[in-house]
């Protein structure tokens, strides 16, 4: 979507890509790695901002800060390499090159760098997590599986994709999709505000303008006085509860003009795929009980030891996605 072209990692079973210097030394680096621990350095250093002069050099040494090099190096290149192509109509890259009336934006090319950074973090990781807790959280609720199953059941024919209109509006579906965020939301790290000008009253108590005010998004979602038993997996509160008193604590992508650009994106992903994995598949956990721990980075990434095993069930239909 970006670059009008995949990196096949897929294809080739494996996420070792290209990166790039500033002075032209191309090398290869596992994608993934470098972008968890860039991510990882990134947040803990951003978090205190006032103090990067200093963070910076005393972290220079660190693996990390290595890491990042090699993600903005693999940005590097693939946007040489876009450069490079033919004009690709359609791509996200042509975009910010010209106006849809073709007015040129002259952005610089370390503008460009920056916005494709944060086009090929945002969404990658997010989106990832979420559906792996969401798999997990299902598959660990016999009684919710089963109950998905029976609303999917007549809506997804053998050896079909679903398509959004058919799945978009069933109930259900969409209950385990908001629960799974709440319980295990993709990012649960706090996100923190200013307080603007004359300063705010925030439960009760006077803030200062100025102020930082970070609210962790774990912590929120689990908002006893919105939803009781909230330490619970209960989809079915989403459908009988009072619903637009749990949305007022219930922001797994953040609020307001610093909200997630691409939360309907990934609410389309995580009806379209959770759906067609609940109705083709099964994901046994290897050892029944246990317990999936989230690393805390920006996103909260399900821990790369916790292992589980998955088969296609043989009383279910194979799904074949179109080619």
């Amino acid at each position: 979507m970006l670059y009008g072209s995949s990196l096949n990692c897929l294809e080739r079973n494996s996420d070792i890509v290209n990166a790039e210097t500033p002075g032209r030394k191309v090398y290869q680096v596992p994608f993934i790695q470098s972008l968890l621990d860039a991510t990882h350095i990134n947040t803990v250093l951003g978090m205190e901002a006032r103090l990067l002069p200093l963070t910076r050099k005393f972290f220079s040494w660190h693996p990390y800060k290595k890491a990042g090099a090699d993600f903005d190096n693999i940005i590097l290149h693939c946007t040489k390499a876009r450069f490079a192509s033919k004009d690709k109509d359609g791509d996200i890259f042509q975009k910010l090159m010209a106006k849809n009336n073709g007015e040129p934006l002259n952005l610089l090319f370390s503008e460009l760098l920056a916005e494709c950074s944060v086009m090929m973090n945002a969404g990658t990781e997010t989106t990832t997590a979420a559906l792996t807790n969401a798999v997990y959280l299902i598959y660990t609720h016999p009684n919710v599986l089963e109950q998905l199953r029976e609303e999917l059941d007549p809506i997804i024919v053998q050896n079909t994709v679903p398509s959004y209109d058919a799945i978009g509006q069933l109930s259900f579906l969409q209950a385990c999709v908001e629960e799974s965020l709440r319980v295990r939301p993709a990012s649960s790290i706090r996100l923190p505000r200013v307080v603007p000008e004359g300063g705010r009253v925030i439960a009760g108590q006077f803030v200062s303008e100025g102020v930082t005010v970070p609210v962790p998004s774990y912590t929120l979602l689990r908002d006893v006085e919105a939803s009781k038993d909230a330490e619970t997996f209960r989809p079915q509160r989403w459908i009988d509860g009072n619903k637009e008193k749990m949305l007022k604590a219930h922001l797994p992508f953040n609020t307001g003009p610093r909200a997630c650009i691409g939360r309907n994106i990934a609410y389309f992903e995580q009806l379209m795929l959770i759906s067609s994995l609940v109705r083709n598949f099964d994901f046994p956990l290897a050892s029944p009980g246990h317990e999936f721990r989230a690393l805390e980075r920006f996103d909260s990434n399900p821990d790369e030891t916790s292992k589980c095993h998955n088969y296609v069930n043989p009383n279910l239909p194979f799904i074949s996605p179109p080619q």
